[in-house]
């Protein structure tokens, strides 16, 4: 039975639905209102009214996005009514018909297994998760089965780790968003692995599902997955939501910097004016790096932004450091990754070479030993 979402979204529907209705209620008037001392400014009469219009705006959008949540929750309660039904061609199976049907698979499992058998352990994990939610559970723990054997190195039911993480398709998309949605029912490395499965199907629309996660999510492992693919999925529309969440996670460079560069994908007018909101801020380390975020949303000049020097490296170690751009290598511009490591594949082993940097709009000139890594994670950028 092809599932498009378990209908445990029915909370998360009741989430978003109250958080429409508390956002209209923040912005009504009070039955009474007391007398105001002085008669408010039109520019704050101006102010008012444009929040206002924009928090109504929001609503009706999250509106929307409950009504399309609802639309799912009911076609998964139809496939749940009780009746069997024909879909696509084929017969979906009753609640009754299910669960008997998953009592026989369930018992092949140990067999399998002392076959070690991998491929027919996936193939049985897929049959059990295309029954739907109550085959959910038993799906995620034949998956432990074989993450054991792959991921802890014993290797004895014959799959490569490739194979074990292209099983992750098909009936196996639904399991990993309803498990990622049960929190610590499910253990958090199927949850973490879950993150990094999803951000590869845009169809399964893991944006909204990882930005409810990051107000609820407890387990730092499940958040640091999220967080770091959080780049990948985000559109257009959610730079506020990100921007609300940053705060919380100003302590953590980790998820703060794979945040901010969820806000610098989108690349919007809204990530801009988010990034320079939080950079005229009252906490510090949100200003730092909102100001480094807006360095690799409007580059100064072509080259390569580091995102990153990685410590105890060259680039740590002479001075390079997160929000530079490096713009020539021994005296030849690199426009991009490939161009430095074509640049730096021609000089010897050993030569000390000059490497020049944008750094908040000055050109800073270093020096670095060629033949070794230099150190750094980036990306290319150039002025738009």
């Amino acid at each position: 039975m092809k599932v498009a979402l378990p209908a445990a979204l029915i909370a998360f529907v009741l989430g978003s639905l109250a958080g429409v209705l508390f956002e209209r209620r923040r912005h009504e008037p009070p039955a009474v209102a007391p007398a105001p001392a002085s008669l408010p400014s039109a520019d704050a009469l101006a102010e008012s009214d444009r929040r206002t219009a924009e928090a109504e705006k929001r609503a009706a959008e999250r509106t929307a996005e409950v009504t399309k949540l609802k639309e799912k929750i009911a076609k998964l309660e139809k496939a749940g009514s009780g009746k069997s039904s024909v879909v696509d061609g084929k017969k979906e199976l009753t609640p009754e018909e299910a669960k008997a049907r998953l009592e026989e698979l369930r018992a092949q499992i140990p067999d399998i297994v002392a076959k070690k058998d991998g491929k027919a352990l996936i193939k049985l994990m897929q049959e059990i998760a295309a029954l739907g939610p109550i085959g959910y559970k038993t799906a995620i723990e034949i998956s432990g089965i074989i993450a054991q054997d792959v991921e802890g190195g014993k290797n004895e039911l014959g799959l490569s780790r490739n194979e074990f993480w292209m099983a992750f398709d098909g009936p196996m998309l639904p399991v990993m968003a309803w498990g990622l949605m049960q929190g610590d029912d499910i253990a958090a490395g199927f949850r973490a692995g879950s993150a990094y499965g999803l951000s590869y199907h845009p169809e399964m629309e893991p944006g909204k599902l990882f930005m409810e996660l990051l107000k609820t999510e407890k387990s730092s492992e499940v958040l640091r997955a999220i967080a770091e693919n959080m780049e990948g999925v985000s559109k257009a529309g959610m730079e506020k939501d990100i921007a609300s969440l940053l705060p919380q996670y100003a302590e953590n460079p980790r998820m703060l910097t794979s945040m901010l560069d969820a806000l610098v994908k989108i690349g919007s007018a809204d990530s801009l004016a988010s990034l320079e909101a939080l950079a005229r801020g009252d906490n510090e380390i949100l200003r730092k790096e909102a100001a480094i975020a807006m360095i690799a949303l409007k580059p100064p000049v072509e080259g390569i932004f580091v995102s990153l020097a990685v410590p105890n490296s060259q680039a740590d170690n002479v001075g390079i450091k997160r929000g530079d751009i490096i713009t020539s290598y021994n005296g030849s511009p690199v426009k991009d990754l490939e161009a430095l490591q074509e640049q730096m594949d021609t000089i010897p082993a050993g030569t000390i070479v000059e490497v020049m940097l944008n750094r908040d709009g000055e050109m800073v000139p270093l020096q670095i030993k060629s033949g070794s890594r230099i150190g750094i994670n980036g990306k290319d950028v150039k002025p738009k």
